[in-house]
């Protein structure tokens, strides 16, 4: 284990032995393929086949709702009484939520943001 007066950074601290036989456990618990099986998906998928069966498609639909994290949240707090959503982003952001949840109840819905740029963000 760690200690305060010792603090490791992430890299070799994640390749010690406990860490190491955490994610061997991890992968246990969790039933992860062989690395063999990765490796033969991985090269089907660099396949002329795959590239056709994959751009063969004609019409692709993405529910944003389960894609986007924060759009989820905006509506999850719509459903709170007298609840302001609040967003953490840019006003584009924010715009695209309030258009998006408009067409979907065909009524106004309002949401704020802080309108912070990337830079500021960080």
């Amino acid at each position: 284990m760690q200690d305060v007066e010792a603090i490791n950074p992430g890299y070799p601290l994640f390749n010690s032995d406990e860490y190491q036989q955490a994610f061997a456990r991890k992968h246990v618990f969790e039933e992860a393929p062989p690395k063999q099986k990765l490796e033969e998906v991985f090269q089907w998928t660099t396949t002329e086949a795959y590239k056709e069966l994959n751009f063969q498609r004609e019409a692709l639909t993405i529910n944003p709702a389960k894609a986007c994290q924060p759009l989820g949240a905006v509506l999850c707090a719509l459903g709170f009484y007298k609840t302001l959503p609040y967003v953490h982003g840019s006003q584009g952001c924010v715009a695209y939520f309030r258009t998006y949840f408009n067409r979907h109840f065909r009524e106004p819905v309002a949401a704020v943001s802080d309108s912070m740029t990337e830079d500021a963000a960080v």
